[in-house]
């Protein structure tokens, strides 16, 4: 089995010759994988690249490839390529320079790897696991790869989306992926990695690791100098997650539609009611009674623009064109809207007006949204904009 270390650099010179120091003794420990190391380095200017060289010139299986700095992420893609295509890996392993993953876990990983796993993760979310952070990095930790990856994005293979360190079985699954589909210049490189795979339908296992201090040097996102970096990563952090969340959840772009139009509908139903409770209401009103007609007469209205901007925008994929099954339509979603958002929420808005009092809008927020959002979005799917 060839198995290749794929190490990204960037003035690293302190942990490049003891990074491929450790991985020439573990590949001497384990002889029954044939392993290769190589280094992807972005033009370092401290001179890592020439240490790396020194060590490619007397070990035939040290690799490096040199690049100008675009970022950790394209690092790790142009690492993968030249693994699968010029040294034929089998099994890649990516790992960062700085040690504080254990390189010395690799025939554990590897272990796994020949029991049938395809991606073998060294976990900080799994019992027995352990990290060295400190409190505000384990309140980072826990936003990017519990909040962002595992549950706005929901990528729930695994509970350690952010770890450089992993192996990965090569046929079937990583040579599947399009690498460009992870084109991305930060961190996120590992949450997406690992999100790619599972669509290969590939067996994940964690195995529980210590995750320690840096070895040597300065990480290359601390300082002035590097904040560019540091806020890139970050908001391309944020974006991947949603486009992963909105991939895995089709609905959810539709539904944000049918918010935004439902919000407008919602303006148009307050302001036309208090409008209307204006014009018409006079000393002697019955309160009760008049905040349930305001609210008719408003949310017909709404009704109105709805319906348009639903059919136009919302289920625009299921647009109603014809001119005769548009007004059968529309007039199917007059009495469902007249049901859902005028009848059984102004009964509700009434009843609650005898018996608690005047607060229309109130009302109206209860009303709307544990009532007609819910019921309408059923209604619309189902029926009006059902695909036939």
């Amino acid at each position: 089995m060839k198995v290749i270390a794929i190490i990204p650099t960037y003035n690293e010179k302190e942990n490049i010759g003891p990074m491929l120091d450790a991985w020439l003794k573990i590949a001497k420990e384990n002889p029954k994988y044939k392993f290769e190391m190589l280094v992807i380095d972005d033009n370092s200017p401290d001179g890592t690249g020439k240490i790396a060289t020194e060590y490619e010139k007397k070990h035939a299986n040290i690799h490096l490839v040199s690049g100008p700095r675009q970022g950790y992420g394209k690092a790790i893609m142009k690492g993968y390529e030249y693994s699968m295509k010029e040294l034929e890996a089998d099994v890649v392993i990516p790992i960062d320079v700085d040690f504080q993953w254990d390189p010395f876990m690799t025939p554990k990983l590897l272990e796994k790897i020949d029991d049938g796993y395809d991606v073998v993760v060294p976990s900080r979310g799994v019992p027995g696991s352990s990290d060295d952070f400190t409190g505000f990095r384990k309140l980072t930790h826990w936003v990017s790869d519990t909040l962002l990856a595992y549950y706005w994005a929901g990528i729930t293979e695994v509970k350690d989306h952010a770890g450089s360190f992993k192996a990965i079985r090569v046929k079937n699954h990583l040579d599947q992926v399009n690498i460009k589909s992870l084109d991305v210049v930060g961190f996120v490189i590992q949450m997406k990695t690992i999100y790619e795979l599972s669509k290969t339908k590939a067996k994940f296992c964690e195995l529980p690791a210590h995750y320690g201090e840096r070895k040597a040097g300065t990480p290359t996102t601390v300082g002035m100098k590097s904040i560019k970096w540091f806020i890139k990563y970050i908001s391309e952090y944020i974006k991947v997650a949603t486009q992963i969340r909105f991939e895995r959840s089709p609905w959810m772009p539709k539904f944000l539609k049918f918010g935004i139009v439902g919000g407008i509908g919602f303006v148009i139903n307050v302001a036309g009611a208090f409008i209307f409770k204006k014009i018409l209401i006079r000393p002697d009103s019955n309160l009760s009674l008049l905040n349930g007609v305001c609210n008719a007469l408003a949310a017909e209205i709404s009704i109105v623009s709805n319906f348009t901007w639903n059919n136009l925008w919302t289920f625009s994929k299921e647009k109603i064109s014809n001119v005769g099954q548009l007004f059968t339509k529309f007039f199917t979603f007059n009495i469902s809207s007249v049901i859902t958002g005028i009848a059984i929420p102004s009964v509700v808005i009434s009843l609650f007006t005898y018996f608690w009092g005047d607060r229309l809008f109130l009302y109206q927020v209860i009303a709307i949204f544990l009532l007609t959002i819910p019921l309408n979005w059923l209604i619309y799917n189902k029926v009006i904009w059902k695909k036939e």
